[in-house]
């Protein structure tokens, strides 16, 4: 809500010299920078320097001797809040309204939004009645904007720290809870959050504006010995896609659970296993995809008798990122993970 911030009067006794007689105060008054205009006790424009008449886009043959209002209408509310303003100046106070948006016509028609902060200045005959009032306008647009811009990013990073910590929290959590050791706990502890680090770097430097999933799954499998341009036991294979931030997260974290299950128990953990990733990609219908992660040549694969966190986080937390399903094959040639949801929230 605008409100009206009076000005404390000032003391025209401090003026103790003339005025030099060769000080031109029209030429001031037009070559001012700032947009001013003056208003008599009817609200009609009186005079208006150039930078007001540029910012407006008129002629001061346009407005001159016109109200105010008539030459620029406002809603209600706005009228009544420009109206109080004038008034009071008129009353002998100065005011100021701050951070006042107003629309004005651009050349070649339509209309943009500048925010100015406008101060009305009553103007006073030799008498010391107050005959006119000035207003003057300092363009804050920019500044406002980027106050706007700063307000949504500290949101956004407030959002995003309490989901990075809910997520530590969680990872912690299940680490403790399915470690046979303290030694054991605090090594997949580091990996976890050393994953998460790795994710959270790449989605910096794209200003978190989501990712190439390629990148992602990269990203995520190089700690295991992925080579993106030599020969590799693991390989990847699919289209250009991209993902969301939350969904990078998500595929980070289960590639590095399935790459760190191959190396304890799967295909990485000889020397002759191989891990394929392939996915494909099919935006005719919103951004359906497919991700198959494929182990071969390891030792013999048998189903785990309980649930840890890799499977918690591969079966309800990235399945519910991706808006579809998963599911785990146990083959005794190797572990299969199907997954299939969409990329950008489609349904």
């Amino acid at each position: 809500m605008y409100k009206i911030r009076p000005k404390p009067p000032t003391e025209t006794n401090r003026i103790d010299r003339p005025v030099p007689g060769s000080f031109d105060f029209q030429q001031a008054f037009e070559l001012s920078p700032s947009p001013l205009m003056i208003l008599n006790r009817d609200l009609d424009y009186v005079y208006a320097n150039a930078a007001y008449l540029v910012t407006t886009g008129c002629s001061l043959s346009e407005i001159q001797g016109r109200n105010v209002f008539e030459a620029f209408p406002e809603t209600e509310a706005r009228t009544a809040l420009f109206r109080a303003a004038f008034e009071q100046a008129f009353g002998g106070s100065e005011n100021v309204l701050m951070t006042e948006p107003y629309a004005i016509p651009v050349d070649g028609g339509g209309m943009r939004e500048v925010v100015w902060i406008c101060t009305q200045i009553p103007l006073r005959n030799a008498a010391g009645e107050v005959e006119y009032v000035m207003q003057n306008a300092v363009d804050i647009t920019e500044k406002h904007q980027r106050e706007q811009e700063n307000r949504v990013l500290m949101r956004e990073l407030d959002h995003r720290v309490k989901n990075s910590l809910a997520t530590m929290q969680a990872v912690t959590r299940m680490s403790l809870v399915e470690s046979k050791s303290m030694q054991e706990a605090r090594d997949d502890l580091l990996a976890r959050m050393h994953a998460m680090s790795e994710v959270q770097n790449l989605l910096v430097e794209r200003n978190w504006a989501g990712s190439n999933i390629e990148a992602v799954l990269s990203n995520a499998l190089i700690p295991f010995g992925y080579e993106p341009d030599g020969a590799s036991r693991i390989t990847l294979d699919g289209p250009h896609a991209r993902v969301t931030a939350k969904q990078a997260q998500a595929l980070s974290m289960a590639l590095h659970e399935l790459a760190t299950n191959a190396a304890k128990y799967g295909a990485l953990s000889n020397d002759e296993g191989t891990v394929h990733v392939g996915w494909t990609f099919n935006n005719t219908n919103g951004s359906h995809f497919d991700l198959t992660w494929r182990e071969s040549g390891g030792p013999a694969v048998t189903k785990p008798t309980r649930r840890g966190f890799g499977t918690t986080m591969l079966t309800r937390i990235l399945a519910q990122e991706i808006n579809g399903d998963l599911s785990l094959d146990y083959k005794p040639d190797g572990l299969v993970c199907k997954m299939e949801g969409w990329l950008d929230n489609g349904k």
